[in-house]
């Protein structure tokens, strides 16, 4: 018969707190103590006892936590608003439930008035906010952060001149792997302040490609620019076309820019997408006898250098 992986995790962080348990919960049925001291024996192996049981049943509690999420992400694959969401839960629910079984123990265990505790905890908190006002800033910005959702885990986003992928959304922080292969870490308060990008909520790229032919290209030709760009730019795979037009005009220069859009946004399709259009670009103008502006400066530096040498004294 297989065993749930959840039970095997259980079983496996189930080990030395739990035998403390048993030894403090069992010793004083089976073992007479002096008269002198047994009440103090007593209280302190009962204290000993609920401590550990209920750090064991911490335990247990963070096991199944972790198990629920992670199944939870697995079933849920490629949401990853889920995800962060989930994983902040998480992290509350256990939270949450420490604070509890930390009480429960000190009520039980220690004999503690927790009526009493929670009520200076209540008038200490006040205190402790003021000096925790960053903390406390990063935590509620978490909160912002998973009930928003500007971004989620995997998403490519910028912040100022940084850019990466989310890694991790913590309660405190922001873990980002930039483009260069670092981590970058940001307070969670200081990078809701910022203005953010986020690449992966992306549709579709834009992108821009300006042609620029020599100013002595004779109208039929520039005529023909236009329509060159909107066939360079259908030919190419996962594009869009918006328009393609004469934008700016000079004594030595002629301007052309052509707007279209990718359908698959990632980065590496955009590079490439320009090069093949800008390298057909080339080639279709090339064809038509239409001159770039970098190929007239070109041939104006070749013809002055040759009249230098021709000019230069013997």
């Amino acid at each position: 018969m297989q065993i749930s992986p959840v039970v095997k995790q259980l079983a496996q962080r189930t080990r030395l707190l739990f035998i403390i348990f048993l030894t403090a919960w069992l010793v004083p049925q089976f073992v007479d103590f002096p008269h002198k001291y047994e009440t103090r024996i007593d209280r302190a192996l009962e204290a000993v006892a609920i401590i550990a049981l209920f750090l064991q049943i911490g335990i247990w509690i963070n096991v199944l936590v972790n198990y629920w999420s992670r199944s939870y992400v697995q079933r849920h694959e490629g949401n990853r608003a889920d995800a962060t969401t989930i994983q902040a839960i998480s992290v509350l629910i256990k939270v949450t439930l420490w604070i509890i079984l930390a009480i429960i123990t000190l009520e039980e265990g220690f004999r503690q008035n927790v009526t009493a505790l929670v009520a200076g905890l209540g008038v200490g908190g006040i205190a402790i906010a003021f000096a925790l006002q960053n903390v406390l800033s990063d935590i509620f910005a978490a909160m912002s952060i998973v009930t928003d959702k500007p971004f989620v885990i995997g998403d490519s986003i910028q912040v100022d001149t940084f850019s990466g992928k989310v890694e991790h959304i913590g309660l405190k922080s922001t873990r980002v792997r930039s483009d260069t292969g670092e981590q970058i870490v940001f307070g969670n308060s200081d990078l809701l302040k910022g203005r953010i990008r986020n690449f992966g909520r992306m549709e579709e790229r834009q992108a821009v490609v300006v042609t620029r032919v020599a100013g002595s290209t004779p109208a039929d030709k520039l005529a023909l620019v236009p329509k060159i760009m909107r066939e360079v730019i259908e030919s190419i795979p996962n594009t869009r076309f918006v328009r393609a037009a004469m934008t700016t005009l000079s004594d030595t220069t002629i301007d052309f820019t052509s707007v279209y859009y990718l359908t698959d946004p990632a980065y590496q399709v955009y590079v490439d997408s320009q090069q093949a259009v800008m390298l057909e670009l080339m080639r279709r103008l090339s064809a038509e006898g239409i001159m770039l502006s970098v190929q007239l400066e070109a041939a104006v530096k070749e013809k002055t250098a040759g009249l230098k040498v021709a000019g230069a004294p013997a």
